[in-house]
């Protein structure tokens, strides 16, 4: 698995370990691994192409699970080389070390905001489109190493630990001081998936890519509830016993601002099965 220092990287490899697979986490030297189940196998990987190669011949995997990626609202140009770095030349990488030692199965995460306003390819920003790009990459290795590869879009997601300076902890942190927020006028239709969803998701598409028809394809992974953002905060306001202080309209919406979810095919055999309301409970309670 890459991308397991992050959130849902580390969630996913606990949730895998718990259900008897041996996982081995792909690491670059310098990482922070204090969120990596430590039952998992750290495997170091030095940046390169060779490296990465040695890493997976070492481990010997049946599967692999590609998580790792360099998210960026809206870049500047400084942003442009390390998103193609972790978003194409690593995942790259992983692809043809995989090729070359026979692995034929991979899980990749991509995004929902590949399909602005519902297109069927539409990038609502470059991550979007370097995250597409590199599906483009997986369908060369389908046709000519014979890989199996599911992509599962994920919506926004959430669960406990999360370090991201996302929504969600911003409320949190409005819940206990009773600070203002300067929002958008919140109209935009919102879906956020708990992180325990992710993690089941990937294990059925990991068992989906043994025997999957055609060898490429992808679906839409997504929360069981939709709904605008004022009636989000407003929610949250309730679980969290306060009523959060929002200055809506104080900011604009963003370029090219998501303004309702993509509504693509879900993974069969799957469902989100935690309540939005459920799972933000279970949030503030280890707050």
């Amino acid at each position: 698995m890459t991308g397991a220092t992050g959130f849902v990287g580390a969630h996913t490899v606990s949730g895998l370990l718990d259900h008897g697979m041996a996982v081995g986490t792909v690491a670059r030297a310098g990482s922070d691994l204090s969120r990596v189940d430590p039952r998992a196998t750290v495997l170091r990987h030095d940046g390169s192409t060779e490296g990465m190669f040695a890493v997976v011949q070492g481990f010997k995997p049946q599967a692999a699970v590609h998580i790792a990626s360099k998210f960026v609202a809206q870049h500047q140009p400084v942003d442009i080389d390390v998103l193609i770095d972790a978003n194409l030349r690593f995942g790259t990488q992983l692809l043809d070390a995989l090729a070359r030692s026979r692995v034929t199965r991979l899980v990749n995460i991509g995004t929902s905001w590949e399909h602005f306003e519902g297109g069927d390819y539409h990038p609502a920003n470059l991550y979007a489109a370097t995250k597409y790009a590199f599906q483009m990459l997986c369908a060369y290795y389908v046709e000519a190493e014979g890989l199996r590869c599911v992509t599962l879009k994920l919506s926004d997601t959430y669960g406990p630990n999360d370090p991201r300076p996302k929504l969600i902890a911003l409320l949190a942190r409005m819940a206990k001081t009773g600070e203002t927020a300067e929002l958008s006028p919140g109209g935009q239709t919102i879906n956020f998936l708990h992180v325990d969803d992710v993690a089941a998701a990937i294990r059925v598409a990991l068992a989906r890519t043994t025997e999957m028809a055609p060898a490429l394809e992808s679906f839409a992974i997504r929360g069981p509830e939709q709904m605008t953002l004022r009636a989000f905060v407003d929610l949250f306001g309730q679980v969290a016993g306060t009523p959060l202080n929002v200055a809506w309209g104080a900011k604009p919406y963003r370029a090219r601002e998501v303004m309702t979810p993509w509504l693509g095919e879900t993974l069969p055999g799957w469902r989100a099965k935690i309540p939005l309301e459920t799972g933000l409970k279970r949030l503030l309670a280890d707050v």
